[in-house]
């Protein structure tokens, strides 16, 4: 017999679950074998993602009016091209500038990943090789490769991931920087 970590109750040594709380006994044995800690893990991986989305806020520095009158234009600042509108449409609006710049900066970094990912998708390797008994005709299956193709879709995920939290901010009416984005001053 041996004792639940989690509620302190006996169980049977064979046993893989508790049957009070339904705590794995098997994950405690694997973890303390291995060293490792998921917990200390998790909580390190939400410190550093805690330390990223902490940027800089200056809602503060906004009226509630200029941000009321314009969160129509500071939203369409994360949605692709038309960063556009609020860039140029916007320069009467502290609020929409704001988010405009970020928006802008934020479209240029798309440009470059979509003409990188456009290059790099163009790296083939010949995956396999058909040959057709009627016509004789030799057809060969090429791809790009998965280690090149992998990397590309992540950054294209992150880069989604932080234009909605842009478009969140804008939302809600915060003037608060993008992660990541506020790193990048290609327009100010």
């Amino acid at each position: 017999m041996k004792k639940c970590p989690k509620c302190n109750k006996e169980v049977k040594a064979k046993d893989k679950f508790c049957s009070a709380c339904g705590e794995s006994l098997t994950n405690e044995k694997k973890n303390k074998e291995s060293g490792i800690n998921q917990e200390e893990i998790f909580n390190k991986i939400g410190d550093n993602l805690e330390k990223i989305l902490d940027t800089e806020d200056t809602s503060k520095d906004y009226t509630k009016k200029d941000i009321d009158n314009n969160k129509g234009l500071a939203i369409l600042s994360y949605i692709g091209p038309l960063a556009l509108i609020p860039y140029f449409k916007g320069k009467d609006s502290k609020y929409v500038r704001y988010h405009a710049v970020q928006g802008m900066n934020l479209l240029i970094i798309w440009i470059i990943y979509t003409l990188v990912a456009a290059i790099l998708s163009m790296v083939k390797i010949t995956k396999s090789c058909d040959h057709s008994p009627i016509f004789g005709v030799i057809n060969c299956n090429q791809v790009t490769p998965w280690w090149i193709k992998l990397p590309i879709d992540i950054v294209g995920i992150c880069l989604l991931i932080l234009s909605v939290i842009g478009l969140v901010y804008a939302l809600i009416g915060k003037a608060k920087k993008v992660p990541l984005i506020d790193k990048v001053n290609i327009i100010k």
